[in-house]
């Protein structure tokens, strides 16, 4: 295995690409490293006990050598190989939402898109494992599209659909923080697939003035109109705060390709809650599906 300490002059991309083959840990001291980085081989890991940071400023519609980007294309960090892991990384997003919703407010057919992604995981990433890390954007920080991925005791901010994707997650102990009105999660889980996002033990917290019942915790995300989708969430044991909407669920419209646009209802997906005072599903229930994505971890 391969250990290498960095600093910020020093390219994260550029280490993992000249290291041998084999398993390779980098231990990121203090600073902020201003790159996209994706990560193609397998075994990586990345530790800082220092308050290492990794962060761009992309967004869906960015352009750059001729490319627009998507909304997958703006992130700050994609893994797209098995067993890669972190500990206390900072994986942001530092495009100015604010100052864009500002703008979109003011040219009413001149609106730019706003989703920026901090983390994201796709094709070839399986059992990636954060533990004691942050994601921190607005809109879909987290995109946790392909293979399985264990959250522990970190934290996630945003404000529109900030935790979304076709993945299998496991919210162990974090911190989700919303940074104004609403959705936390958007789920697009395959039919085929038992499970999608699990938060166990998880705080649901609001910064700033984020308002009363101005958040719903998940809303059905169906790429393009897929009929094969049937997102899934479900919510062990949290803790909710007032700026949680007491409906809980919600609506999410979505686009085919000819055009046609149909809306999704909360209520008909797999979402569920198991607590001291809210439950559509029974703890025998709750607690199977733990263990089968702690299985798949």
């Amino acid at each position: 295995m391969t250990t290498l300490e960095l600093t910020p002059s020093s390219s994260i991309a550029e280490a993992l690409a000249s290291a041998p083959e084999g398993p390779v840990t980098l231990i990121l001291k203090e600073g902020i490293w201003r790159e996209k980085i994706t990560v193609t081989r397998p075994g990586v890991t990345l530790i800082s006990e220092e308050g290492a940071r990794i962060d761009n400023d992309d967004r869906h519609g960015t352009v750059r050598d001729g490319k627009v980007f998507s909304t997958g294309d703006s992130a700050t960090f994609t893994v797209a190989a098995p067993d890669f892991s972190a500990m206390g990384i900072t994986f942001s997003n530092s495009f100015d939402y604010p100052g864009a919703a500002e703008w979109n407010r003011d040219h009413e057919n001149e609106k730019m898109d706003t989703q920026a992604v901090a983390f994201r995981t796709v094709f070839g990433a399986d059992h990636t494992q954060l533990r004691a890390c942050t994601m921190l954007g607005w809109q879909d920080t987290l995109y946790l599209d392909s293979g399985s991925t264990l959250l522990e005791d970190c934290t996630i901010k945003g404000n529109v659909d900030f935790i979304f994707g076709a993945g299998s997650a496991l919210f162990q102990g974090c911190e989700i923080v919303s940074r104004g009105k609403g959705f936390v999660s958007a789920p697009s889980t395959f039919t085929s697939e038992s499970v999608g996002f699990i938060f166990h033990d998880c705080s649901f917290l609001k910064e700033g003035d984020t308002e009363s019942s101005s958040v719903f915790l998940a809303r059905p995300w169906h790429p393009a109109g897929s009929e094969n989708r049937n997102p899934m969430a479900l919510f062990i044991d949290c803790n909710l705060s007032s700026h949680i909407n007491p409906v809980l669920w919600t609506e999410m419209k979505s686009r085919r390709p000819d055009g046609v646009e149909k809306i999704w209802k909360g209520e008909e997906a797999r979402f569920y809650i198991f607590s001291q005072d809210k439950e559509n599903i029974s703890g025998d229930e709750a607690d199977r599906l733990l263990k089968t994505m702690m299985g798949m971890l």
